[in-house]
This record gives structure tokens, sequence and C-alpha cells, in this order.
């Protein structure tokens, strides 16, 4: 039930001429990697931006985290600093990971969308042809 809930409902294959993104793969990629449901959904750049940042993020947390462990001088205010960084940092990691999560989901929602909308009103299908 939550499966459902969660990722929405998945067309047929009949719906859409193009092959549709699932929001449950893109998911699963977002979960092994920041960035991975960008690169399901083929947001390339997006997925780059996202799993850089995340790297950046991680490697900045224990870089500050090792300052922090390892200090031994008497300023308790550069400690209090460096703590402060480890825990910034921490968070932005986090905050990658689930945004990529949620937009990679959202975004093979929406993949047939552009599809959708380019479709011509006007000209009758082959269909409606048929009096």
């Amino acid at each position: 039930m939550i499966y459902g809930t969660v990722l929405g409902q998945i067309p047929d294959s009949t719906t859409f001429s193009k092959p549709y993104k699932s929001p449950a793969k893109a998911a699963t990629w977002a979960f092994l990697a920041p960035g991975g449901g960008q690169f399901y959904n083929g947001q390339k750049l997006k997925g780059t931006a996202l799993l850089s940042g995340a790297i950046v993020s991680g490697i900045l947390y224990i870089d500050y985290s090792s300052k922090y462990s390892d200090y031994s001088g008497v300023d308790s205010i550069k400690k209090a600093e460096y703590l402060k960084l480890r825990n910034k940092y921490g968070w932005w990691v986090g905050f990658v990971y689930i945004y990529g999560l949620l937009d990679a989901i959202v975004e093979a929602h929406l993949h047939p969308f552009n599809e959708i909308m380019n479709e011509d009103l006007e000209k009758p299908k082959s269909e409606d042809n048929k009096e």
C-alpha cells in the first residue's frame, strides 16, 4: 500500500510512445548514490552536481570531524568552530541525498510530460477519422 502511495500509478506500456521512467527504479538508483536517480532519468548535469556536492560535503565532514577529534589546544572557540563546521557539512550530505531522492521520483513521474504537452490536439488521430 505504501509503495503505491509513494510512487504513484504505474502507467501501462501502451500509454506513451516513448518508454516511461519508473519512479521505483529512480528511487532505487537514488538510494544507491546521490544523483543516481537523476542519471537514470537522463539528467546527467543535475546528477553530476548532486554527486559532486555530496562527495565534497562528505570530504569536508570527514576533515572537520578529524580536526575536532584531534584538537588538543587550549582554545575552546577553535574546537567549537570545528564542531560547527563538521555538523554543517554532515547536514549538507543528508540534504543533498534526500533532495536527490525526492527529485528523482518526481522527475520520473513527470518524464512523459513534454511528450503529452507537445501533442497536437487539433489534429485528429487516425482512429477518429474512421467514420
